[in-house]
């Protein structure tokens, strides 16, 4: 592998590779400009060129707690060595987060309000620009769901993971159709069309493990890799349904972040509404739903049953994020 690292590193970025220390996302390499850090980019070459126009977006505009890519020789923010393709950047300062304080999600709400700001402007090309798809999406995962039931109730004998399906479905189907309902009344077609024209965005990947608390302790944010020229507002969705999970529906806390944010980049009372139908859809248990029956299976593991019995407790507790969001923005 050594040899590999040294020819990417030589043919790809003209460096000379001394050493190399493995970590979660890649490996540092000691070279004779410093530290590099090279990475298997675990996307395609479109969404990295995406990522690499919004960085250089936003550090134009004054966002710098972030790691450019280094450009390979032929120009482009990567390379392809074997018909894989690698990224090369700077070395992430600090540590990332392995646990969030309450401090930590208000700098992360603090971050992502400047990143957002930063990236005002920001023009999506033809090319990069893409179809609103989450209310075709949405009622696809819904059909899907029902076919899902009426094929399990068929079989006659029900499998562990069947069963989560069968306690959960009239819930989760209910959620979904009002979350539907809420998106097109308060007209997120016509909204998601907007953002597109003026510039947006989505990180898609606001969490700790991309997270870095730089030594001077301000937060550094890496991860752009998933990043998708969706709305803002798809962020702070993801973001503040984290926070609910991980907190045990901490009210103050979500309050608090949700002010840190609008402290940054206030919202519009368009963007407030939307929160709700956003934010109640069940998405996460409808997508593994959607993983776990719509591929070859020889037989149910322990894990799958847990990991679907766990998602479908964490959206339960979803309910009550919607409820608190509408007394919030009343």
């Amino acid at each position: 592998m050594q040899d590999i690292y040294e020819k990417i590193l030589r043919e790809g970025y003209g460096l000379k590779y001394y050493s190399g220390t493995r970590t979660r996302t890649g490996l540092i390499c000691k070279t004779d400009q410093g530290l590099r850090e090279l990475k298997k980019a675990r996307t395609n070459k479109q969404k990295i060129l995406f990522a690499h126009t919004i960085k250089r977006c936003l550090y134009r505009n004054g966002f710098s707690t972030l790691c450019l890519f280094h450009t390979a020789q032929d120009g482009n923010p990567f390379f392809v060595w074997d018909g894989t393709c690698y990224t090369l950047e700077d070395v992430m300062p600090g540590k990332a987060l392995d646990t969030e304080t309450a401090q930590d999600w208000q700098d992360g709400a603090c971050l992502m309000g400047k990143m957002h700001i930063a990236a005002k402007g920001f023009a999506i090309t033809e090319d990069l620009a893409q179809a609103d798809q989450l209310p075709s999406l949405w009622n696809k995962r819904i059909t899907e769901l029902i076919k899902i039931k009426k094929r399990i109730e068929k079989q006659g004998k029900y499998s562990s993971l069947d069963l989560v399906v069968l306690q959960y479905f009239a819930p989760f189907y209910e959620q979904a159709k009002r979350a539907i309902t809420a998106l097109q009344a308060e007209g997120y077609p016509a909204f998601y069309q907007a953002e597109q024209k003026n510039g947006v965005f989505c990180h898609n990947q606001l969490k700790g493990s991309n997270f870095y608390r730089h030594p001077d302790h301000s937060l550094w944010i890496g991860g752009f890799e998933h990043c998708s020229a969706d709305t803002f507002l798809l962020d702070v969705v993801y973001y503040i349904k984290r926070l609910w999970r991980k907190t045990d529906g901490d009210q103050k806390l979500t309050a608090q972040v949700l002010a840190t944010y609008e402290q940054e980049k206030p919202m519009t009372e368009t963007e407030h509404r939307l929160l709700l139908p956003l934010t109640t859809y069940p998405e996460k248990f409808l997508q593994l739903v959607h993983e776990n029956y719509n591929k070859r299976r020889v037989c149910v593991s322990p894990a799958m049953q847990q990991h679907l019995a766990q998602t479908a407790e964490e959206e339960m507790q979803i309910g009550k994020l919607e409820k608190f969001l509408q007394e919030y923005y009343r």
